[in-house]
């Protein structure tokens, strides 16, 4: 049966279309095929878990993964594309619009699915609208009239995360996916969303604030910039509630498998 492709807007014959990219999921299977996913104050999921939906068409399945998810996935996994310093990463090469548009399709699609392992993610649809129209004209500004662009309100920043104790091996953090959780963020009136995968945790920053000028000047710490290098900053778990929270998770449905 037809129905209306979330991207193009178009009727067609949908695809199970996957909210965060196939790959990852992929990648983080272990031997048993199974994957964890851990969730902020809800249980951790075990199993084989991919979850999707009938959401795009396969022109824009093809136009996501084409424009986006092929470099975006590889970005933080190319090693050989790093220099690694003791508090920080600097990825070279970096294609700051693309990259960022890559990001903001994951968190597009977590809005718009009707999948329950997703709805911690409560977007609007004006907002949502904005992100398929950037993502579909493959551009961040609003429109060709304004100097509005996506990323003077939605603000993204990416931590490496380290655990210096060494109670949680690097290699165990590499092989994690975190689902979406959706946070008030009254320090700059709007909305935070993150999501942890493949060793970086990704937090997008909603901004209102009390006027434009403070919007513009509003900086986070690790925040994507333009250019064509981006600094990552490392983040101790031990230091970040957040992180503590999501992986005493995980740690507790370890022992429930043993």
């Amino acid at each position: 049966m037809k129905r209306i492709c979330k991207l193009c807007l178009q009727k067609s014959e949908l695809q199970q279309s996957h909210i965060i990219p196939k790959s990852y999921f992929k990648k983080l299977k272990k031997k048993d095929g199974k994957i964890m996913v851990i969730q902020e104050g809800k249980k951790t999921i075990t199993g084989s878990f991919s979850p999707k939906e009938p959401m795009l068409c396969r022109e824009c399945e093809q136009f996501l993964s084409i424009n986006y998810e092929h470099y975006g996935i590889r970005v933080l996994r190319d090693h050989t594309n790093f220099r690694k310093n003791s508090d920080h990463i600097i990825i070279a090469s970096f294609q700051y619009e693309k990259f960022y548009l890559f990001l903001i399709s994951i968190l597009w699609r977590a809005s718009i699915a009707k999948h329950t392992h997703y709805d911690t993610v409560q977007g609007t649809k004006s907002l949502d609208d904005l992100f398929r129209l950037c993502i579909a004209q493959k551009k961040i500004r609003i429109n060709k009239l304004s100097g509005f662009r996506l990323d003077l309100f939605v603000k993204i920043s990416i931590f490496r995360m380290v655990d210096s104790t060494g109670n949680i091996s690097d290699e165990i953090i590499k092989v994690l996916l975190s689902n979406f959780t959706q946070r008030r963020a009254d320090a700059f009136r709007g909305t935070m969303w993150y999501f942890i995968v493949e060793g970086f945790i990704v937090l997008y920053n909603l901004c209102v604030g009390q006027n434009l000028h403070e919007v513009k000047t509003l900086k986070f710490l690790s925040q994507l910039t333009k250019g064509s290098h981006q600094k990552i900053m490392k983040v101790e778990i031990t230091h970040s509630k957040i992180l503590t929270g999501l992986f005493n998770s995980m740690i507790e449905a370890s022992k429930q498998e043993d």
